[in-house]
């Protein structure tokens, strides 16, 4: 699968550029989860506890379709909103709601996977406030606009509504 990919990129690369790019980052994503092990943070004093952060990401899951602060996030662990920023970064190297945001676009991308529903749809189910927030987003996440990242990863075709 890697090697086709490669070599259809290659192939096509002077002459359709848009096609050897979609092949080259389907190629990067499949090499990305074969090899996806989790990098374990060092741990150092006054992070989170293992158990801290599952209640947090069920939490995120459970809420995912909604607004979610910071304060809320802390109040869950009954930490001062300073002290659980600090130990959140610490922990995961990422402020509390640049993780939640990486939540919401995985989330996101899952529900791209599994269903044909319009962009807005899966925005306003995964907590973007509109269309443009989600694409703001999904696109520092991960590189790609979600209707690209879609042709490029969803093995369906979403026909919009004018040609259905």
């Amino acid at each position: 699968m890697l090697l086709d990919l490669l070599s259809d990129a290659l192939a096509v690369m002077h002459d359709d550029s848009e096609r050897a790019l979609i092949r080259l980052s389907q190629a990067v994503e499949l090499l990305q989860s074969a090899t996806s092990v989790p990098p374990q943070p060092a741990r150092r004093v006054g992070g989170l506890a293992g158990w801290q952060i599952q209640r947090l990401d069920s939490f995120i899951d459970q809420h995912i379709d909604g607004p979610i602060r910071t304060p809320q996030l802390a109040a869950i662990l009954s930490l001062s909103v300073s002290h659980f920023s600090h130990a959140f970064k610490q922990s995961l190297g990422v402020a509390p709601l640049g993780y939640v945001a990486r939540r919401r676009i995985e989330s996101a991308q899952q529900a791209m996977r599994v269903s044909a529903s319009p962009l807005t749809e899966i925005a306003l189910s995964h907590g973007f406030c509109d269309q443009s927030h989600f694409s703001r987003t999904f696109r520092r996440e991960t590189g790609f606009t979600p209707q690209l990242w879609r042709r490029m990863f969803c093995q369906f075709e979403v026909r919009s509504s004018a040609t259905a």
